[in-house]
């Protein structure tokens, strides 16, 4: 009975030191026992998610990755955007969330363009099967050369007007509605403008009197005129060589490039009587 009372004080004692040792930490737990022993298990690390709006995918991935994130991608095509980009992010940008956890991205990509080669075969037989009829581009054809088009296109009521244009020949499309490419319906009416050729403009017409041949002509010319007849005519009250008459009264009003025709009073030749 004697030595279990001295056993049982010598453990209490011992157990007394030892728990002042650790409470000092003069002994060291975590050296003495395996790493593992203080992990619970259920330790959770926060991180803060990142903008990756604007970023290239590579980069974005490499971001999350480096902070314990997953990435979800979603494409989407974006008219003027570089392929490849993030467009949207959820999460957003500062909230929180766990290692491990997802971010959602959405991606442009690039716009897919496809090429299909039909034969003649397969062109015709897709126009015959279709209901509506696809505008032909008639800019600046000869009007006949377009309206036998349209009517082949399956066009039946067509519209002339007419107009004056600088840059587009007399005759030939200056525009028309509906425009190419529009789908339209057989009873469908459209409208043609045809060229008149350049806008005259209108001038006064000059006053050639009393002006040499060279001067009339340069007078002519300056008022975007044309000269037409020079008559050969002879009064002997007014100056030879010299313009005595034109046909368009000076004066007036008139379309650039009308004719203007001239008397000039010339000498009249000597006859010799024998």
């Amino acid at each position: 009975m004697k030595s279990f009372t001295i056993s049982l004080i010598t453990s209490f004692l011992v157990t007394i030191i030892t728990c002042a040792l650790v409470f000092t930490e003069v002994i060291d737990l975590k050296k003495i026992l395996p790493e593992d022993f203080f992990n619970t298990g259920n330790e959770i690390t926060e991180v803060q998610i990142p903008n990756l709006v604007n970023l290239k995918i590579s980069d974005a991935k490499l971001a999350a990755e480096n902070l314990g994130l997953k990435i979800i991608t979603e494409e989407k095509f974006v008219e003027n955007t570089s392929p490849d980009i993030v467009l949207t992010q959820f999460p957003l940008p500062g909230f929180k969330a766990g290692k491990g956890d997802a971010v959602k991205l959405e991606v442009s990509k690039a716009m897919e363009i496809t090429f299909e080669i039909m034969s003649e075969e397969d062109m015709m037989e897709e126009v015959e099967l279709s209901p509506k009829i696809i505008m032909p581009d008639i800019t600046g054809l000869n009007s006949d050369t377009a309206k036998d088009l349209l009517v082949k296109a399956g066009v039946i009521d067509i519209v002339e007007n007419f107009a004056e244009d600088d840059l587009i020949d007399k005759g030939r499309i200056i525009s028309f509605n509906p425009p190419a490419g529009a789908e339209i319906d057989e009873s469908a009416i459209v409208d043609i403008v045809i060229s008149k050729g350049p806008s005259l403009k209108m001038v006064i017409v000059p006053n050639l009197y009393n002006k040499t041949l060279q001067g009339a002509k340069s007078e002519i010319e300056k008022n975007k005129l044309k000269l037409g007849k020079v008559k050969n005519v002879t009064d002997i009250d007014k100056g030879f060589d010299r313009i005595i008459g034109q046909s368009v009264q000076w004066g007036d009003k008139v379309k650039e490039g009308t004719v203007i025709d001239i008397d000039l009073n010339t000498e009249a030749e000597e006859s010799i009587g024998w």
